[in-house]
């Protein structure tokens, strides 16, 4: 644990920062191996029952962060190469119509920059994190890509920016990612990403809600302070496992996981790939991951300091993860929903709160 007074100041701190703000959330900080959790308010409405320690939620875009730690594993086992053409693992051609003799690769995924957007059409459906109009049935991602007579395909899965050329966030693109992971590998994405990441580590964690093994602990989401999507309602809308190469929908922004699992996580990362005595990558894998700004990064020349992680904000989620890893210090936050006021940096005020108070423990 950190010392009493730091531990109180921080209470007070994210007190003031959560009180009237959010409906309920949670607060890990680790710094040099002390662990400290704040936990507030409600995870659901319904008898008011409390966000508690081993609260379940759904992280959102943090969820890239493991999906980008799984394709590291695979370059580290010699099965995928970042700058290969993601048609050679999909098993057909993939380009932007703009720009036929340009190759698309997992790297340009992992950094946004392939020009695949995503892929919103008409009804302005998001195919990353709903897949097509958030149903169960299945569309190939194939049909999503090429412009074949099913009549999915849309002109704006593309953007008119060359591939490698122009950040553009894109679902979709980390979608692809998991539907080539499951190709290389021949498993269902959710189950390779348990098999080498999650169970390692003993997490309750998953892609799928329904393999949660406390699901009474999973908290739902609020836009506002008014229930959005019940944890009952997560279970329930899992999606059925498709053919391999087309479960494309939800790994963008689907974890389940507590704020204490998702520590060990950011700690493997800050910490030479290790949790204790599990490896989960080697040492020269995650230098690597972290030096090709696969992560975002912000940096403070003033404290000479470079934090690096992700934020997430889906469903009325609001969620965090950034690093030190030069001071081996990180933390992990959501909200489950709440009044968020968007900040100039692109963040909300409560992700700027808890980035300030990274920056305090360092």
């Amino acid at each position: 644990m950190l010392n009493q007074r730091c531990n109180m100041d921080f209470k007070e701190q994210l007190f003031n920062l959560f009180n009237h703000q959010i409906v309920g959330g949670s607060v890990v900080l680790i710094k040099n191996g002390m662990f400290f959790q704040y936990n507030y308010g409600c995870r659901s409405l319904i008898n008011n029952r409390p966000v508690e320690d081993d609260t379940i939620f759904r992280i959102a875009s943090i969820s890239k962060v493991i999906i980008g730690m799984t394709v590291m594993k695979l370059t580290e086992d010699g099965l995928l190469d970042l700058d290969e053409d993601i048609g050679n693992y999909l098993g057909f051609r993939v380009r932007n119509p703009k720009y036929p003799d340009v190759p698309i690769t997992t790297r340009m995924l992992l950094m946004h920059t392939s020009s695949i957007t995503n892929g919103l059409d008409n009804e302005s459906v998001e195919i990353g994190y709903n897949g097509v109009n958030g149903k169960k049935f299945f569309v190939a991602l194939e049909d999503l890509l090429l412009n074949t007579q099913s009549g999915y395909y849309t002109e704006k899965t593309y953007s008119p920016f060359c591939p490698g050329e122009k950040y553009i966030y894109s679902n979709f693109g980390f979608g692809i990612i998991a539907c080539i992971i499951e190709k290389v590998t021949n498993t269902l994405f959710t189950d390779f990403v348990e098999q080498k990441i999650l169970k390692p580590l003993k997490l309750d964690a998953s892609f799928k809600a329904d393999r949660i093994r406390k699901q009474d602990k999973i908290s739902d989401t609020f836009l506002g302070f008014t229930t959005n999507r019940t944890a009952n309602s997560f279970i329930e809308a899992t999606y059925p496992d498709f053919p391999l190469g087309n479960n494309f929908r939800g790994p963008a922004g689907g974890l389940f996981i507590s704020m204490p699992d998702l520590s060990k996580i950011m700690v493997a990362l800050f910490n030479d790939g290790k949790y204790r005595d599990v490896q989960l990558l080697k040492k020269e894998t995650v230098d690597y991951y972290l030096s090709m700004n696969f992560l975002p990064s912000r940096t403070y020349p003033d404290k000479g300091v470079l934090l690096q992680g992700h934020t997430g904000n889906a469903y009325g989620v609001t969620s965090l993860m950034y690093f030190c890893k030069a001071k081996k210090t990180g933390i992990c936050f959501i909200a489950n929903g709440g009044n968020y006021r968007p900040m100039p940096s692109g963040m909300n005020q409560i992700q700027e709160g808890i980035i300030d108070l990274l920056l305090q423990a360092l």
